[in-house]
Order: structure tokens, then sequence, then C-alpha cells
């Protein structure tokens, strides 16, 4: 969702099977569906999750390459594509992923190669052609290894944001959450880990796991202490419940 009024669907939508790069918008105010401008050329053969990853703050959504580091951003008012943008500023990063923290973009690169990562980086992307980098934090060597899990290599890492939260995990390992915090100065701090109990519960079926957060008030939580429907998972010592 954008602006708090528009939701946009890239990369196929339900009345056209034959063009992977179309897009839609939904309007929350007129309740009604527009079709927009494609998404860029470039995306001909990755217009799908397993190849992008995409952020949106309140006015642009961003949708990057994750092997090649090449973005394009959105705006739902113009609806107009934006870009290329090249974010790989270093050439030693091989697999890159995108979020937003507060209403800025973020970049978190592994860096070496996926037989030998050398360090996972996190930066803030800022100007019209996000050519203004700032490394804000790297990721200490051991939460490296605990991100790797059971396999030697590490050839991509998911992220998800709340606020100015980052919860890191390898999705082909997931059984650690790396988390971190962005602090005032606008670096990265509180860097720790959390186990998923959730992945020995045997009731796992699939070979990834996806994770997202959600700001979740007291109201949200009445709600569905009402229905009787939900379920609560906690943290204890370090340890996802």
């Amino acid at each position: 969702m954008l602006d708090r009024r528009h939701i946009v669907v890239a990369g196929g939508a339900c009345d056209f099977e034959d063009d992977p790069l179309s897009v839609e918008i939904y309007d929350l105010e007129t309740r009604k569906w527009d079709t927009c401008e494609s998404m860029p050329a470039i995306f001909e053969h990755s217009a799908a999750s397993m190849w992008l990853s995409i952020a949106a703050n309140t006015k642009t959504l961003y949708a990057m390459e994750q092997a090649s580091g090449i973005t394009c951003s959105f705006d739902p008012i113009s609806r107009i594509w934006l870009g290329p943008f090249d974010l790989r500023h270093d050439p030693n990063i091989y697999f890159s992923v995108i979020g937003i923290s507060g209403d800025n973009l973020i970049m978190l690169g592994l860096l070496g190669n996926s037989e030998n990562v050398k360090d996972i980086k996190i930066w803030e992307l800022k100007g019209e052609s996000l050519e203004l980098f700032k490394e804000i934090g790297a990721m200490p060597k051991e939460l490296v290894e605990k991100l790797k899990g059971e396999h030697a290599s590490l050839s991509s890492i998911k992220v998800s944001l709340m606020g100015d939260v980052l919860y890191i995990y390898n999705p082909e390992e997931p059984q650690e959450l790396v988390v971190c915090e962005i602090d005032g100065r606008r670096r990265v701090s509180r860097w720790g880990s959390l186990k998923n109990a959730t992945v020995n519960d045997g009731g796992r079926v699939t070979e990834r796991a996806v994770l997202t957060c959600a700001d979740v008030s007291l109201g949200d939580l009445r709600k569905a202490m009402k229905s009787g429907k939900g379920s609560f998972n906690t943290v204890n010592n370090g340890i996802l419940q």
C-alpha cells in the first residue's frame, strides 16, 4: 500500500495473463481498479517475488532485481516508472534486498560470493536517482555464521522491517532471525538474534519460510482476542515461541 490510499499490484494481474509486467492500482477512496504503465522491460524475465525485492514508503514503490541490483521506482500519483538505477556501488555485492526504515530506503548487500561471504552491510539511500549512499552498519561475523545455518554457503537473505527494527533471515535456513535497530543517529545498533522455534514444530512441510511484521496496536489485540480465532507467539529468552 502507498500513501494510505493506493494498493499496487505489479508483475501480472488477473486480466492480463499474457503480460507478466502488467500493473494495476486500486484506489481505496473511489474503490476502483485502474491499469497503469507496465513495469520496465528490464524486469521481463524477473517480474516475480522470487527474483525481486520490493519496498514502499508513503510516496514511492521500489522494485529491485536481487541478483543485479537494478532498481526502478513507481509514483502512484503520476503512475510513471522511473529508472533503471544501478544500486551496486560496490562491485563486491553479489546479492541485495531493500526495505523502508521510517520513510527512507534501506539496502542490505551480501559481499564476496555465496561460498565465501565477506560481509553483510546495510546502506541508507537518498537522492532522486538514489545516488547518495551512506553505510550505516555491518553485521557481526558471528551472526553471519548463524544465518548460514548448517550450510557452508549463503546465496540469499530476506529482510522485514517495522519502524527502525530489521529482521534478517536466510529463507533456506530460517532457524535464526538476526535483529538490529537503526538509532536516532541513523546508525545500526543493538545487534542480536532470535531462535525460530516454529521451524522444528513438526508441522513444517515447506522448504522455504517467509517472514513479515506489522505495527500491532492494543485495539488490534482486543479484536483478535474477541474473535477467538487468533494465536499469539512470544519471544522468551531469545526464542521465538
